[in-house]
């Protein structure tokens, strides 16, 4: 991927995430290469734990290891290719293809621990310090299995917008019109705010001793897990409120008020990474879900048989991050066509 990252940092108007995302891609698929390749060789432990909450849950660590080393191989030849493309049909074949992979590897690779480290790292930093409701209670080796979701997660994500940005590139301007999505943002950043908000209700009134969606022996069961669920919805809660910047206007300017940086613009990369990175995570983790539906594996999730507001929120998932990366590629339109 060095090859692209030089391609790239010789065009003077990429900006710091477009010049990042090429190394990330790259460490990415070079660390899990490797990772693999050991872990097929018997010299080290698969790097992907099997879970039934996976979009790929039916497979063992071995079989993934085998589709992680197949797509980081693919990511480091698409960079050999694009060191040596000489025609822009070359560089768009090459983005759409690092796109595809990256798509791959965010939304089916990764699966729901991405989001659950994402949920739980309040509790976790908490509970490092003795602090919190149920800390202590964390499961560590979890904690560090979402950390490699996670990883897949941002790798594939950095390999989409360097697929992007060469598609960019093989463009006559040296850049792709983003305009045409801007009039989506609205009724997007409805969606995608009005599906987690659902979700946050229940855990939140778990969280308050109130068995909605739920019946009152679960409730009594889950005991301290409900403030793990709590986390999950208040991140919900967060992450709503944030959507909405995408269309507010304090989603393009700082507040007045705000020291330093009152007044100024906000940037872009601000709202689009961690928008398009919680986009794909809640987007796996929704399939993961559906996966578990159509495997009769929803008997997994505690009270699923009889209690909905156990399974029936995280359905809506995949609506939600197609919805917050329209949003975000709406916000995208926008911002760029302001600024000509």
């Amino acid at each position: 991927m060095a090859t692209v990252v030089e391609r790239m940092e010789r065009t003077p108007h990429r900006s710091v995430v477009l010049r990042a995302a090429p190394w990330v891609a790259g460490a990415w698929a070079l660390v899990f290469c490797a990772l693999a390749g050991l872990a097929l060789l018997g010299r080290a432990p698969n790097p992907w734990v099997p879970d039934a909450a996976s979009p790929l849950g039916a497979l063992s660590g071995t079989q993934m290891s085998w589709v992680i080393a197949v797509l980081a191989l693919l990511a480091l030849v698409a960079g050999g290719v694009v060191a040596n493309a000489r025609t822009p049909r070359r560089t768009r074949v090459t983005g759409w293809l690092l796109i595809v992979l990256g798509l791959v590897v965010a939304v089916v690779v990764s699966d729901v621990r991405a989001l659950m480290f994402l949920g739980y790292l309040p509790q976790v930093l908490l509970a490092m310090v003795g602090l919190g409701p149920g800390a202590g209670q964390l499961e560590w080796g979890l904690f560090v299995d979402s950390g490699v979701a996670l990883a897949h997660a941002a790798g594939g994500l950095a390999l989409v917008v360097t697929g992007v940005s060469l598609l960019g590139q093989a463009e006559p301007g040296g850049r792709l019109d983003w305009g045409r999505w801007a009039r989506w943002g609205r009724p997007a950043v409805a969606v995608a705010i009005v599906v987690p908000l659902l979700y946050a209700v229940t855990r939140i009134a778990w969280a308050l001793n109130i068995p909605l969606g739920i019946s009152r022996e679960m409730l009594e069961e889950l005991g301290a897990a409900k403030w793990a669920g709590f986390g999950l919805g208040a991140f919900a809660v967060v992450g709503a409120i944030l959507t909405w910047g995408l269309v507010a206007r304090w989603g393009e300017v700082f507040w007045p008020w705000a020291p330093l940086i009152g007044g100024r613009p906000v940037p872009i990369a601000m709202a689009l990474v961690p928008g398009t990175l919680v986009a794909g995570v809640v987007m796996s983790a929704g399939i993961s879900f559906w996966r578990m539906a159509i495997a009769d594996d929803l008997w997994r999730v505690p009270g699923a048989t009889t209690d909905w507001a156990a399974w029936a929120p995280e359905m809506l998932w995949p609506l939600w991050g197609v919805a917050l990366a329209v949003a975000c590629l709406a916000y995208l339109g926008r911002r760029t066509a302001a600024r000509g």
